[in-house]
């Protein structure tokens, strides 16, 4: 029953860190619909986005070795971490949404996302730190990076946050690249 705690708490500890790598998951693209720039310029967002997630993978629990599992997890929080930088780079080279205020939207979620790669940062810098010698230990450093992950685990990543803006939820909705990720598309909330 403790190891099934344990092993629920690491899974959605590791998942809060997935906020803008959700798209993990996803497979395959669709192609494109000439809907306008925005619509282009959406999926290309969306494009980077699940290009940066698809390398992903969560570590599976080890519950023999608690060292092995907590390089594991260490390992999995910096490959985030690039694959964050990875996007940040995409997103410079897309540039701002071509729409009246895009620039301020581009600025925001340039900002959200640092911000999110910061906090990964900063406790995988924490965790790496951290004295992992059995069970214990290993669940001590996880509640501790879990604290530290609040930040980075509310972020939705880019796509959602360009969403606030109502032409450009238009082109969301409207990118064929954009339907299977989470927090996008016809159903998704808006930011508010």
């Amino acid at each position: 029953m403790k190891n099934t705690r344990r092993k629920r708490r690491t899974t959605t500890l590791l998942s809060a860190t997935l906020g803008v790598a959700v798209a993990a998951v996803m497979s395959g693209c669709s192609s494109r619909v000439d809907d306008g720039p925005q619509v282009d310029w959406a999926s290309d967002v969306c494009d980077s986005v699940q290009d940066v997630g698809s390398e992903l993978t969560l570590p599976a629990a080890d519950q023999k070795d608690a060292k092995k599992y907590h390089a594991e997890v260490v390992t999995f929080m910096e490959a985030l971490d690039r694959q964050l930088g990875a996007l940040d780079k995409k997103m410079r080279k897309d540039g701002a949404p071509p729409v009246d205020g895009g620039d301020a939207a581009y600025k925001k979620a340039l900002k959200n996302l640092r911000g999110a790669r910061s906090s990964l940062a900063g406790t995988t810098s924490e965790l790496k730190k951290a004295k992992v010698t059995d069970e214990k230990s290993l669940k001590a450093a996880l509640k501790k990076a879990g604290e530290g992950m609040d930040k980075a685990g509310g972020y939705q990543g880019p796509a959602h946050d360009f969403q606030a803006d109502p032409t450009l939820k238009q082109a969301f909705d409207k990118a064929p690249e954009c339907e299977n990720l989470p927090g996008v598309g016809p159903s998704a909330p808006t930011a508010g």
